[in-house]
């Protein structure tokens, strides 16, 4: 029963159609979909420079000359505190922000100034030992990551802003961090919805296929079912087979071939 099923050319129009569209739609997810990773990163990136761009805003002159002067030590000061509480109010703000930080550029190293983490944060004074490239271009302006970055910390998607002083020089930078999590989350959202997608686009094809296979294998079997009488002898069938293609010529051939057999047997028996 399972070899004649693997036989039947519904099965076979519906497997081969459902395979071009597997084809078609999986070639098509694909560049789909890495094209929308990409824009869906760019508009991460985006979001990430407007918020480093807003939070570094609210860092007053008054602020950056406080932790201009912070040194080893100050973890516990009425200042440091002040300013780690406001740097935590601000990523209250934006919940995607894992972190925001300060650092101190200084002949190409960093070192931090103030860390809002509460796990474990960076002392003061402590080196950023493997920074990435585009903190350094944060000197001049906001910068994000490119993509994704690996660090002592974690990996991370980062945004950096100056801290300029009351003379336009940039005195401190600061850093916001949004967790790969986070991103790949916003990213694999994307990915999914496709798949579900392309799954309903191969079941709804499939289900279209195998409609239009039946009324195709149903014609078929009248045909194959008249020329089964016609072998046995018996010419009185009729083809009962109303259609304007392929099949329907070949439903009128076979009726004018049973036609031409009845008059060929009635000349016989005269």
């Amino acid at each position: 029963m399972m070899r004649k099923m693997m036989h039947s050319l519904q099965i076979k129009l519906v497997l081969s159609f459902v395979a071009l569209i597997i084809v078609i739609t999986g070639g098509t997810f694909l560049l789909t979909l890495g094209q929308t990773r990409t824009a869906l990163l760019e508009a991460t990136r985006e979001n990430l420079t407007q918020i480093i761009g807003m939070v570094s805003t609210q860092i007053t002159p008054a602020d950056i000359n406080v932790m201009s002067g912070f040194k080893a030590g100050d973890e516990t000061s009425d200042s440091y505190l002040s300013m780690l509480k406001k740097l935590r109010n601000m990523r209250a703000l934006s919940p995607n922000i894992t972190n925001l930080y300060v650092m101190r550029l200084v002949d190409e190293k960093i070192t931090f100034v103030v860390d809002d983490v509460e796990d474990d944060p960076a002392a003061i004074g402590q080196v950023y030992e493997e920074p990435e490239a585009k903190l350094f271009d944060a000197v001049n302006g906001p910068a994000v990551s490119n993509n994704l970055y690996t660090d002592e910390w974690g990996t991370f998607l980062s945004g950096y802003a100056p801290l300029k002083d009351t003379a336009g020089n940039t005195a401190l930078i600061i850093g916001a961090d949004m967790e790969a999590a986070k991103v790949a989350e916003r990213l694999d959202f994307i990915g999914n919805t496709i798949y579900i997608i392309m799954g309903l686009a191969i079941l709804l094809a499939a289900v279209i296929i195998g409609i239009f296979s039946v009324t195709i294998i149903r014609d078929i079997k009248k045909l194959n079912k008249t020329a089964d009488e016609i072998s046995k002898g018996n010419t009185n069938v009729s083809v009962n087979v109303n259609r304007k293609d392929e099949i329907g010529e070949l439903a009128e051939s076979f009726g004018r071939m049973v036609t031409s057999l009845k008059i060929m047997m009635a000349e016989d028996e005269k």
